[in-house]
């Protein structure tokens, strides 16, 4: 039985003061099952926790509807229960008022509700915090109380926000237990799970069934079964498989074989240029698997992909069948000096239609302000975030000596 529906469902955020909008997830079709526990993967600004939020009823879709047991989503709704990945805890509340804070809304006696708070500080292993206040608290035990906040309303569903992220390995592993079987549990009204991820081998291990979205804008790119028995072992041959066949297809859908078409502005990848130069400290002229580099690197999969995306457009490396090959270009800024490596890097950034666009359009003056840089990169690249863009144009230019960034007077500046 159907327990969330998303029809059609559309997200457009307008830009600012009636700037370019920005399509976040386009006709999303998708239906959630009882006993379902489902994670989301896909690359940054795919729309991951956009979905989930959508399903919570924190934000409504611009078209399309969502429902909850057949009726229309309007408004937070009631069954379904959100966890963020920052905590989202009320500092002048102990962790016991934090947790309990929610249970306003119901009408319980004073015993159930600290039954309710203890049962769910108790499933996260924090009992004996009850008084502590969130200062107090380290990053992962800060999501723990996140966590046990939503599981005291005895929510049907889970939305979940990369929850394990701030988390030790031991821990995240313990809870990944205790909510699978829960939802397990037929006495306990907790009956679906959908977690926001960018680990794949997390999604393998907790997951019934994995979606991956693609970006620009979101989508459903796979919607794949995941019929490993549990418990899992992460390092049998089947699960290797799973992984790397979600590995596969997420680097396929990120790194296209085809390039940008001429004299379109590029879609300047996620990534600064630290985290290209240490993909190729690590890159070779033999091909390497980008999921290995990310694990060499200590990187998330899709931190990983904007990087070599980036290298990509530099022209230091190639991508021949999902992996990643250091070029002739790659070979000389891999052992040149500081010098030699910013020339190579002005060269290749003048070269990008972005930045001659840009210092075209900011003219003789030779500056912009931050408004105006946003609304120039909103118009060129109408479907990419202008902060994240402007913020790895700044991050290459910066290093290349190519402009200058005045953090006071927030001002682009080319020198002169």
């Amino acid at each position: 039985m159907d327990i969330i529906e998303l029809k059609g469902v559309s997200l457009e955020f307008s830009g600012e003061k009636g700037g370019v909008s920005s399509l976040v997830l386009q006709d999303i079709d998708l239906r959630i099952e009882e006993n379902d526990i489902v994670a989301v993967l896909g690359p940054s600004g795919c729309g991951k926790s956009t979905l989930v939020r959508l399903m919570a009823g924190l934000i409504a879709p611009t078209r399309g509807e969502v429902f909850f047991r057949g009726k229309p989503v309007r408004g937070v709704c009631s069954g379904v229960a959100m966890v963020f990945q920052n905590f989202a805890l009320f500092p002048w509340m102990t962790v016991e008022g934090n947790v309990k804070a929610p249970l306003e809304q119901f009408v319980l006696g004073e015993q159930e509700s600290a039954e309710r708070v203890a049962k769910a500080l108790a499933m996260v292993g924090l009992s004996g915090y009850e008084k502590v206040y969130p200062r107090e608290l380290s990053g992962g035990m800060k999501q723990r109380v996140g966590i046990a906040r939503a599981l005291a309303v005895n929510p049907e569903v889970l939305c979940m926000d990369e929850p394990f992220s701030a988390l030790d390995v031991l821990t995240a592993e313990s809870l990944r237990d205790e909510l699978g079987r829960m939802c397990a549990d037929s006495s306990n009204p907790l009956r679906t799970m959908i977690s926001v991820t960018h680990n794949i081998e997390e999604a393998v291990y907790l997951a019934k069934r994995i979606l991956v979205l693609a970006a620009h804008p979101g989508r459903i790119a796979l919607d794949l079964q995941n019929t490993l028995p549990y418990p899992r072992d992460p390092h049998s041959e089947e699960f290797r498989e799973i992984v790397e066949k979600i590995h596969d297809i997420l680097t396929h859908h990120e790194l296209p074989e085809s390039g940008v078409p001429e004299g379109q502005p590029e879609a300047l990848p996620k990534a600064t240029i630290g985290e290209v130069l240490g993909l190729l400290s690590l890159c070779e002229e033999t091909p390497k698997d980008i999921f290995y580099l990310a694990d060499d690197l200590g990187k998330e999969f899709d931190e990983m992909l904007e990087a070599v995306k980036a290298a990509e457009l530099l022209g230091f490396v190639e991508t021949p069948h999902d992996h990643v090959v250091l070029n002739a270009l790659g070979r000389q800024f891999q052992t040149a000096q500081v010098g030699e490596r910013k020339a190579l890097l002005r060269e290749r950034i003048t070269g990008l239609v972005l930045f001659r666009k840009l210092r075209e359009t900011v003219g003789k003056s030779g500056k912009m302000g931050v408004s105006e840089l946003k609304d120039f990169l909103s118009h060129c690249l109408p479907d990419r975030n202008a902060l994240e863009v402007a913020h790895t144009l700044i991050s290459w230019g910066r290093y290349a000596g190519l402009l200058e960034w005045d953090s006071t007077k927030q001002e682009l500046r080319f020198p002169s």
